[in-house]
């Protein structure tokens, strides 16, 4: 019997029913749906004549309907990881797998939309239409359709099987994340940490049913331990079992190994790219991007490194100087890196992220977030109680404009507690839609892993989760603020890989300038602003061991980047090679943090992890107009949405950027916001 929104809340209108979605709901309302578009696909493929109505607004609206179950399904895979969740995903991954991978290899639909291309108004359509109408076509190519018959067939064996590996290689880390732990009857073992990373741990083992304390691999319990405890045997462990996880070494060495999913996937990359006539994966990817080769990414990358190189070494040489003064062995262990930087930190510029916490409460800082909003684009943001959601913590807010009217809808689930997948991120759950009768407002997920509140204080930041909420809010705005009315080219959606980063890391800059700190950084318990002294060292620290900062992010980019355009590569090889020609600080040999960086395996960004520094390129450059105009000034701030946030996809950014800045991106105010001068080569 076919299922309805009666007996299957994933298939309501409106917002998801979360209260009432069960996993068993999962895979008969993606076939429902799924069943839905391939009926809208025949009827497209009889078409004598097809017109933009028969073929773009159809397709968009039986997309949009998988888009809604399938945005919910795996968004509760992410935030409920459990079992019975897991296995819901696993099984609708394979049909929607096969689903767009048959639709992007059907050559009578490839041949419709090639029609709307070649009609003689095609030129007198909007943005809009124009650029979904090219994006589809360029997706039918890199799908296969133009491929021999054999050869489309392994090309579509190849999509599964690597979507496969990818579920697999995520799960597998937050296993190995979660299955490591060391359980504290006594404080004292855990000298170092301040009373708030006491309470984080105290509440992880709460959780799990315990007294004292817990430490996992969740990034702030690592973090906790990694940075405040005064054992180095203790770091040492956490350090070795968190740079291990999920590899064959380690103390959980080959229990959720992903070496051979690394290697089967890289190979098949490298195979899809061949069939369809690039030289490697890298190519590929980067045929739909603003930077033109992985020649030029490469060079973009080792230009970086050389100008950062030599800051990079100073910076080592005084923290290690730093440390042997206070009895440390040197030369220093990757587990005292953070350690020791925390110190130096606190004695060089009279702060640290403990002693920073309390001016930067959630809530207060939430409201400083949602007053920039505010401020620059005319947003307002009411919680609303009575939308359903999938766990007590989270709130729902509808977004409206200066005028009043709907804007779009906003979830935010912000504390990190078991079966939750670790990191930020923003996500879609509804797109912008508005095609004849059909209109619907843009809502989006904002997910992170703060510290919960614990025995009644509430939760509070370190600065580097301030930064985090920025960047993940600035994510949210490019999604929220589309004006665009085809969901393929609105928000998020359609923008090259390496600008979607921009809007996120330009909302950084408010994370830090003074004239907005003052507006939410405020005392906990007096609501006393920042003090001068603690202003002025968080400004420096902006820089503070900045080339080192960068470095890293450097070497992850171009081990990337390698791995993707070699063929054959040995994955630990290529990272141990890249570590030796850009880094400062060598990695030991037992680690493998390949087998964690979901990033590449599990989360879009293969050869594709430069976009981050590509991108913050364009976002810093972008932010000196902001300082030199006005930080809040509602007409940049208009400008900034006119031109970039609110067209999406339906120009090529480079256009978009263009027309907000009106001049090429600089490098210069990249280098300086990590404390590199313009003119230092190595």
């Amino acid at each position: 019997m076919t299922p309805t929104e009666k007996d299957n809340p994933l298939l309501a209108p409106g917002l998801p029913r979360f209260a009432s979605i069960r996993p068993e709901h999962a895979l008969p309302a993606i076939e429902q749906r799924l069943g839905e578009y391939r009926r809208v696909i025949e009827t497209i493929e009889q078409l004598d004549q097809p017109d933009y109505a028969s073929v773009v607004e159809a397709e968009t609206l039986a997309d949009d309907a998988l888009s809604a179950a399938w945005s919910s399904i795996s968004h509760l895979h992410g935030v409920t990881n459990t079992p019975e969740w897991r296995d819901a995903y696993q099984q609708c991954l394979e049909p929607m797998t096969r689903f767009h991978t048959e639709r992007g290899q059907n050559r009578k639909l490839f041949e419709a939309w090639q029609t709307l291309a070649a009609r003689d108004d095609f030129e007198s359509q909007s943005d809009a239409l124009r650029a979904t109408v090219e994006h589809e076509l360029r997706d039918f190519r890199l799908s296969g359709v133009k491929l021999p018959e054999d050869e489309r067939q392994r090309f579509a064996e190849i999509e599964l099987r690597l979507s496969e590996l990818g579920n697999r290689f995520g799960n597998h880390v937050l296993d190995a994340t979660e299955g490591y732990s060391e359980h504290f009857a006594d404080a004292t073992a855990l000298a170092g940490l301040p009373d708030s990373e006491l309470e984080l741990l105290a509440g992880l083992a709460q959780q799990h049913g315990q007294d004292g304390w817990l430490a996992n691999l969740s990034f702030p319990a690592y973090r906790a331990i990694a940075t405040y405890a005064d054992d180095r045997e203790l770091r040492e462990r956490f350090y070795r079992a968190f740079a291990t996880r999920a590899s064959e070494t380690g103390p959980q060495g080959g229990q959720f190994d992903n070496s051979p999913i690394i290697r089967e996937m890289l190979a098949l990359r490298q195979e899809q790219a061949a069939l369809l006539g690039f030289e490697h994966h890298a190519a590929l990817r980067l045929s739909t991007r603003m930077a033109e080769s992985a020649d030029q990414v490469e060079s973009f990358l080792r230009d970086l490194a050389e100008r950062a190189r030599p800051m990079a070494r100073e910076q080592l040489d005084e923290l290690t100087e730093f440390a042997a003064r206070h009895g440390e062995p040197t030369p220093l262990a990757p587990w005292d890196i953070g350690y020791w930087s925390e110190k130096l930190r606190d004695e060089k510029l009279g702060i640290n992220q403990e002693k920073l916490k309390p001016w930067f409460e959630l809530t207060r800082v939430f409201d400083g977030l949602f007053t920039t909003a505010g401020e620059l684009f005319g947003l307002r943001f009411e919680a609303d109680e009575t939308i359903e959601t999938w766990h007590e913590d989270v709130r729902y807010f509808h977004v409206t404009g200066g005028d009043g009217q709907p804007v779009a809808g906003l979830y935010l689930d912000l504390y990190s507690r078991a079966r939750k997948s670790g990191g930020a991120w923003m996500d879609v759950c509804r797109t912008r839609l508005n095609l004849g009768e059909h209109l619907q407002l843009p809502v989006a997920y904002l997910t992170c892993n703060f510290a919960p509140p614990s025995d009644g204080r509430p939760s509070l930041l370190t600065h580097d989760d301030v930064v985090t909420l920025f960047h993940e809010f600035g994510h949210c705005l490019h999604h929220m603020l589309t004006k665009v009315p085809i969901p393929a080219v609105g928000g998020i959606s359609g923008v090259e890989w390496d600008a979607v980063e921009l809007p996120s890391q330009l909302m950084e800059g408010w994370a830090w300038d003074e004239s907005a700190l003052a507006r939410y950084a405020r005392h906990v318990d007096t609501g006393e602003p920042l003090p001068a002294d603690l202003l002025a060292g968080l400004k420096a620290d902006q820089q503070f061991h900045g080339a080192l900062a960068l470095i890293r992010q450097v070497e992850f980019a171009l081990t990337d980047l390698t791995l993707h355009a070699e063929t054959d590569a040995d994955p630990v090889e290529v990272m141990r090679r890249i570590n030796g020609e850009v880094a400062v600080i060598p990695a030991p040999e037992f680690n493998r943090y390949l087998m964690s960086f979901s990033h590449l395996f599990d989360g879009g960004y293969a050869a594709g992890y430069y976009s981050y520094l590509w991108a913050e390129r364009l976002a810093r450059d972008a932010f000196e107009l902001f300082v030199e105009q006005g930080l809040f000034d509602p007409r940049l701030g208009r400008q900034l949405a006119r031109e970039i946030l609110e067209v999406g996809a339906s120009r090529p950014m480079r256009d978009s950027w263009q027309a907000f800045r009106g001049e090429e991106p600089r490098l210069e105010p990249l280098l300086a916001s990590y404390g590199v001068a313009a003119q230092a080569t190595g």
